[in-house]
């Protein structure tokens, strides 16, 4: 069974996410690591990136520079449109992979924050989506990524809000409280579908 895991940034996936690979016979795909392996030296996405963008972005060692890159796209909106048609489907490519070569014994989780935007919805048996206050976010990306105020907002507006994501996912876990009330809703979802999922689980 693949199940997405959607939510905007600083919504706390990635706790949900600990959480349930410490309890539960999962496996998870981060489709920002996959994102940004697509940058690695010797991609096709690399040399389709440098070539949309120029050799300005690269460092000295010719490594794409990340932080850069994300603050032209997130200065300019055309930009970013740009930069995601050349990641997105190699990233989804990567995601089919691992996929088919899922174990059967266990849950395949599909994080990333467009699930829906990407359309690797279409991959996934179910969605459960993180919803977060927004000034929480707010506070999450300025502390544990060094974003501004600005910065944080630009990029939550540009990703599905909790009011949609609310709409097309099919479980949703709400983040405002401690680790313990995650591990309670998890708990109670995972319930639930293993009681849909074939004996062999």
């Amino acid at each position: 069974m693949v199940i997405g895991m959607a939510g905007g940034v600083g919504s706390g996936k990635s706790t949900v996410l600990s959480i349930m690979e410490q309890e539960y016979p999962v496996q998870i795909c981060m489709a920002d690591e996959l994102g940004h392996a697509a940058l690695e030296h010797g991609t096709e996405a690399y040399e389709a990136v440098v070539t949309a963008f120029g050799e300005d972005i690269l460092c000295g060692s010719g490594r794409i520079d990340r932080n850069l890159l994300s603050d032209i796209v997130y200065q300019e909106g055309e930009k970013l449109a740009v930069l995601n048609g050349i990641i997105h489907p190699y990233v989804k490519k990567e995601i089919h992979k691992q996929i088919e070569q899922c174990s059967p014994d266990r849950m395949f989780i599909l994080e990333t924050a467009i699930l829906f935007e990407t359309g690797c919805d279409e991959l996934c048996d179910e969605v459960w989506g993180v919803i977060t206050k927004d000034e929480i976010r707010i506070r999450r990306l300025m502390e544990s990524r060094g974003y501004t105020r600005e910065k944080a907002e630009y990029i939550m507006k540009n990703q599905m809000g909790n009011g949609e994501l609310a709409k097309r996912c099919n479980r949703l876990i709400v983040n405002d409280g401690d680790r313990e009330e995650l591990r309670r809703q998890i708990r109670t979802y995972m319930i639930e579908v293993v009681a849909i999922l074939p004996k062999v689980w």
